[in-house]
This record gives C-alpha cells, structure tokens and sequence, in this order.
C-alpha cells in the first residue's frame, strides 16, 4: 500500500474531479496514475530504444555519413521501383 500526501488544493481538486466522474477519490486518483503510467511507460519505451540506436549509429565521419547517405538514396530508389513494377505507371512514389 503507498500513500501519497497532497497539498490541500490538489487534494481539493482531486475530490472535485472525482465527484464530478461519479466515484470515489482515491479511485479516481488509482486511475490517473495507471493511465498515466500504462500510456508512458508504452511511449517511453520506444523513445528510450529509438535514442540509444541514435546514439549507436552516430558518428561524425565525413566517409561514414556519405556511405551512409547513398545507401539511403539506393533504399529510396528500390523502393519507388518496386512500388512501379507492383503497382504500375500510375503508382505513387513513395519518396518523391
């Protein structure tokens, strides 16, 4: 069991907003924090996983980033082709 104390204008809005929902604080409070945590922690996440490839992949070598950079633009060209040959001259590219 945890207890959080709040300052009496929080605890006062807390009631209100509760009232209002029809139930009561502390169940009202219980489900705050699960969906703020359930919501964050999914988002959280992900974000945490996109920076540490970030940080993995990064470099500031001139020869890095140029190889880099045309695999890029080969990925790009595959892509917009094989789009063509499946769906034909009226496709849409997907990078334009």
């Amino acid at each position: 069991m945890l207890t959080i104390v709040l300052p009496p204008e929080t605890e006062d809005r807390l009631e209100g907003e509760a009232s209002r929902h029809g139930v009561a604080p502390a169940d009202y409070a219980r489900k705050l924090i699960e969906d703020g945590l359930a919501k964050r922690n999914v988002d959280q996440v992900s974000i945490d996983l996109l920076d540490e490839w970030e940080r993995e992949n990064a470099t500031d070598d001139p020869e890095e980033i140029a190889r880099r950079q045309i695999e890029f633009e080969e990925f790009k060209e595959g892509m917009n082709r094989n789009r063509l040959e499946m769906e034909g001259p009226n496709s849409r590219k997907i990078y334009p």
